[in-house]
Order: C-alpha cells, then structure tokens, then sequence
C-alpha cells in the first residue's frame, strides 16, 4: 500500500539537493521535514532514486551535450586560467544534484530507459538491497546513536580518550570512546553543524555550523571561549593549527579565514577560491594550509600571507569535498564527486597514486597518525583503507546503512571512527 503523498506546497522542494535551495529555504524545508513523516520519507526516495541513477552508467543517464556547450567546455580545458569559472557552466550534467538529475534527458536507447525506471523504482520501493563484496572487512566495537540525526562532523582527542559528533540537529556531543558514554552536549548552534576540530591539548573544542559561525569550546565544562562571526556564509570546514593557536575555517562565503584561537583576531583571509570551500588541511609545520572546493581546485597557500604557492585541479568540473595532509611527510590526499582519491606530492603537486575504489562521491578522508595508511569515506556507504606507500586497498567497511561523511583515526592508528547518515557513528578495527 502506498504511503501518504507529501504535502503539495513544498513538493517541488522536495526534489531539490540541499545545495540546490536558497538558505531560507534550506532552512523552512529541514523545519518541515523534521515534524512531516510523509514528506521526510519523500525526502528518503529522492535520495535513493539519486543514487540509483548515479549508480548506472554515465552512457545511460548522461545526455550528449549540444555543439554550443562542447565547444564551451573544448575551450575552457585548452584556455583554463586561474580566475574562476561558474560552476553551472562548468559541472557535468550528471552530477549536478537538481531536479534535472532526478529527470534526466531522453535516454539514447529503449534499454537505457528500461534500466532507469527499474533501478530508480526498485530502490525507491526498497525491494533491492546492493552490497560492495570487495574486500569486506572490519568490526565494530562501538556504536554510537547519541546524534538522532544525520552525522555530519566527527574529530577524535588527540589523547584518545573522547570523540565528539556534530550533526543536523544542531549540537555537538563529546562522549567516551571507549563506553560510548556522552560526557557533554553542546547546544549554542543555530543550524547544523558541519566541522570539528579538537585543540592539540584536547582541552578545547572547535566546532564550525550553517548558522555562519565558529564556537571555540571549553571541552569539559562546556563554556564557549570564542565565536567567531566573520563569515557571511555557512561553515563547512575547521581545523585547528598544531601548534594550539590559529584556527582556520572554510566558507560558503569563498573564503578561507585563519585567526587566533581564543580572541577571535584575524590573520589572514584569503579569497582565492572565488566558490564555497569544502576542505581544508594545515601542513605538518603549519606554514601552509590547502584548501579545497566547488571549483575543483586545489591552492596551497602561506598560512600567515595568503600567497598561493600550488595551484592543483583536481577534476575538471568536479568538487573537492575532502583533503588530508600526511602527518608524516609531503603528500595530500584529495577526494571529491570524481569517486576518486588523489594523492599528490604538496611541493610539487605531481600525482602519485589514483584510487579508484569507490562507487560513489568521496565525502571524507584521514590519515593514520603513523602517516602508514589513508581511510576514505564515501556515498557508496564504505570506508576504504589504502597502503600509504604503494596505494593498494587493504580494508572495506560496511558496517553503515547511508552514507560515510566523516572520518577520524585513533591516535594510535589502531581504530577508526566514522559518522553516517544512518544516524551513527561507529568505532572499528580495520581488518578484524
């Protein structure tokens, strides 16, 4: 029997990506959806219709472009200068996360039709359940339900001891990484929170949300240090200097801004993205901070000046949603909507390895504190974890039901932790 329909005003809404809707809306529709249970499982199908279309293969559900884009995009990779380009223009149509995506172009042929409607409808209906047996390995010891919604920022203490979560329903709970007990919740946030980032001394926790702010946290007894609200936009990205004293935040403003920990005083702002910046990552000595987003870019930048030493293009068209920087030596790791990791030389930006082991976007990556090994998250529902040296896989998580956002090592490269948008977030043991 089917369910019931949704709500007929917020429809059209309904099919949008959040990226897609204005921020009052994104607003207006989570507020909806959260006391709507038809319109909040309406919200579900789309997602999983999203996923089975993007699942299928590109010939099937990506129309051939006319003779005025191939031109345009002919010309923008043999003429591609450092001044940004519109991401409208410039992203491939099936990856773009509107409505068009979920009513893609006529397809070529009556099979591509034929497989559409049957991989959209059966996952949307829920009759099929795809697993990844690829290297299928790694246990729980620890499941996390304290969040009640999706998880969305995960960092672990640098002494090993506490893993806070961030998540949609607006606060950040630290709890016990070893009992799975909440030691405190966090309730200043107005919107979602999208980044943590622990103090090298764990006494301290920063936490970056869509309400355009950073809460710089005494861990322990919850008192707010800082808020910073020099951003016009939300915060997607933070991390904290290694040295204890500059925080850097990332911006759907454009902007990357690195200021002082606990007065809130700007360093520096650097703009040279000209998009919403997803990722970012401090270099091992601090003096440098990549930065990565909707443009597809890589810059690598001084962290007191601005200047770009490092300009990498990822993929052409598509967003970097994920850097790491190797606590061990010179090298980054980049994921985003390509489903691949880059792993790059930072000073020279040549191109060691290419993994191409997930399905799906790559929304998350760390480096093992031994710099040995790379864990990377993805849509597709798996962590992956890769041999640092030769880029070999090694391990696949499946212990999650949605899709992998964030991830975070131990310290002592023993366990990793991941939040989902099952709701959980999960402490495990790669390979056991």
């Amino acid at each position: 029997m089917m369910g019931q329909p949704p709500c007929a005003a917020w429809e059209g809404k309904l099919a949008l990506r959040s990226s897609d809707l204005s921020h009052a809306d994104r607003i207006a529709l989570n507020a909806h959806v959260a006391g709507c249970e038809a319109c909040r499982k309406t919200q579900e199908n789309y997602y999983l219709m999203d996923q089975a279309l993007r699942a299928l293969p590109r010939s099937y559900s990506r129309p051939d472009p006319g003779p005025a884009l191939q031109a345009k995009h002919k010309k923008v990779r043999a003429s591609w200068s450092p001044r940004i380009i519109s991401m409208q223009d410039r992203q491939p149509v099936s990856i773009q996360r509107a409505a068009a995506l979920r009513v893609p172009a006529r397809p070529k042929t009556v099979k591509a039709t034929a497989m559409l409607l049957v991989a959209a409808t059966i996952l949307l209906f829920g009759f099929l359940s795809i697993l990844n047996t690829s290297r299928a390995s790694g246990t729980a010891l620890l499941t996390f339900n304290g969040q009640n919604d999706y998880v969305s920022a995960l960092a672990w203490s640098p002494n090993g001891r506490y893993i806070a979560t961030g998540g949609y329903n607006h606060t950040v709970q630290v709890w016990d990484a070893a009992t799975g007990q909440v030691v405190m919740t966090y309730t200043g946030h107005s919107e979602p929170v999208d980044a943590l980032a622990w103090s090298p001394n764990s006494q301290f926790l920063a936490s970056g949300s869509w309400d355009h702010t950073v809460r710089v946290w005494q861990a322990f007894t919850g008192h707010t240090v800082e808020v910073y609200t020099n951003h016009s936009s939300e915060v997607s990205s933070v991390a904290w200097s290694h040295d204890g004293k500059e925080i850097a935040s990332g911006s759907g403003d454009h902007s990357v801004q690195v200021w002082q920990a606990f007065d809130g005083h700007l360093v520096v702002k650097f703009i040279g993205h000209g998009e919403f910046v997803n990722a970012l990552t401090w270099s091992p000595d601090d003096s440098e901070i990549a930065s990565g987003g909707r443009d597809g870019r890589v810059l690598i930048w001084n962290s007191q000046t601005g200047v770009v030493r490092l300009n990498h293009i990822y993929a052409i068209g598509y967003t970097v949603d994920a850097l790491a920087w190797s606590p061990r030596d010179q090298t980054i790791a980049i994921g985003g909507r390509d489903k691949t990791v880059q792993v790059i030389n930072a000073q020279s930006g040549k191109l060691l390895f290419v993994y191409r082991g997930h399905t799906e976007d790559v929304d998350a990556l760390a480096w093992s504190p031994d710099g040995k090994y790379l864990a990377s998250g993805s849509w597709d529902k798996t962590v992956q974890v890769w041999d640092a040296k030769n880029g070999l896989p090694l391990f696949t998580y499946q212990g999650h039901k949605d899709l992998i956002d964030v991830l975070a090592w131990s310290p002592d490269s023993k366990r990793i932790a991941s939040g989902s948008w099952d709701r959980t977030a999960q402490i495990w043991e790669p390979g056991t």
